[in-house]
């Protein structure tokens, strides 16, 4: 090989390089670091390995409501909040299986919000995709998540992968913080987001008779969840956040989370029932005295 080849050789690999750099820097820097998912989902790449006992999967209300720091102060319980904005059950499952390359939790905390309160159809379905997606690091789990997520839609692959094709023109907002974001360490941040306003709202008895289940998707990943917990030694505790019950969350739609809350209820006994004792529900609605919470009232 002569000396010119090998220096084209060089140029090219040269080059490569100070693309594939570039485009490494420029989606730490672009990236959106929303504390509704994307923060938690960068975060979790940051803690040591085997260091979370408990890790706790859902929708906001789980960043909002579950306070990490205090299960650790005054439990001594090392928590980590693994939510994004209304996590669907096939986006918990494959944090699920992320969470678990490097760490080895005990508990799982699931939070049923989300298959309680959206139907699989419902209008905001894609909306809060990226809070999902943008912190996630690129593998075979991803490629599965995605999957999942987009139902076959090319326009939503199109617009989500590769992962930089969904924030490459924020550069337009880009400021010199930004910057900071390329030396950022997560490793303290454990998930939780404190969110401190407070309103009065109805306080609204739930109907324990009545049964609805959840769509066949969230069922599907649902029973993943427990198959997973169960071949991994993990107990699973299913869990509501209190808030405002059956509030309407998509416009022009009846909402019916605790005739989901009663499905749910029932499939946990049925599994207890044949032996399964890996999967606790607390249906926090019917003992919301325990709480000592006041909806009707702001302390």
């Amino acid at each position: 090989m002569d000396k010119r080849t090998k220096k084209k050789i060089l140029a090219c690999v040269i080059s490569l390089l100070i693309i594939v750099g570039s485009v490494f820097v420029a989606s730490k820097v672009l990236k959106e670091n929303s504390e509704h998912g994307v923060k938690q989902c960068i975060a979790m790449y940051d803690q040591p390995q085997r260091t979370i006992d408990v890790l706790v999967l859902g929708s906001s209300h789980v960043h909002y409501g579950i306070n990490t720091a205090k299960l650790w102060e005054d439990y001594g319980i090392a928590a980590y909040d693994y939510s994004s904005a209304e996590q669907p059950l096939w986006v918990s499952y494959h944090y699920l299986i992320e969470a678990c390359k490097t760490q080895k939790p005990s508990v799982v905390v699931l939070d049923f919000f989300s298959p309680a309160a959206f139907d699989e159809d419902h209008k905001y379905k894609y909306k809060f995709l990226s809070d999902s997606l943008y912190g996630f690091k690129f593998s075979a789990n991803k490629l599965n998540m995605m999957h999942a997520c987009f139902d076959g839609d090319l326009k939503l692959w199109n617009k989500y992968f590769p992962g930089f094709v969904g924030y490459h023109d924020l550069y337009q907002d880009a400021e010199l913080e930004d910057f900071y974001k390329l030396f950022a360490d997560y490793e303290d941040f454990k998930g939780f987001t404190p969110y401190f306003k407070m309103d009065s709202v109805a306080l609204y008895q739930p109907n324990t008779e009545d049964v609805l289940a959840p769509s066949d998707k969230s069922v599907k990943y649902l029973k993943k969840i427990v198959d997973y917990t169960r071949k991994n030694g993990i107990e699973l505790y299913i869990t509501v956040v209190p808030y405002s019950l059956n509030a309407e969350q998509v416009t022009d739609v009846v909402q019916h989370e605790d005739q989901r809350y009663n499905w749910l209820e029932q499939y946990v006994d049925e599994l207890k029932a044949m032996g399964d004792e890996h999967v606790y529900f607390d249906y926090t609605f019917k003992h919301m005295e325990s709480f000592d919470l006041r909806f009707d009232s702001v302390k």
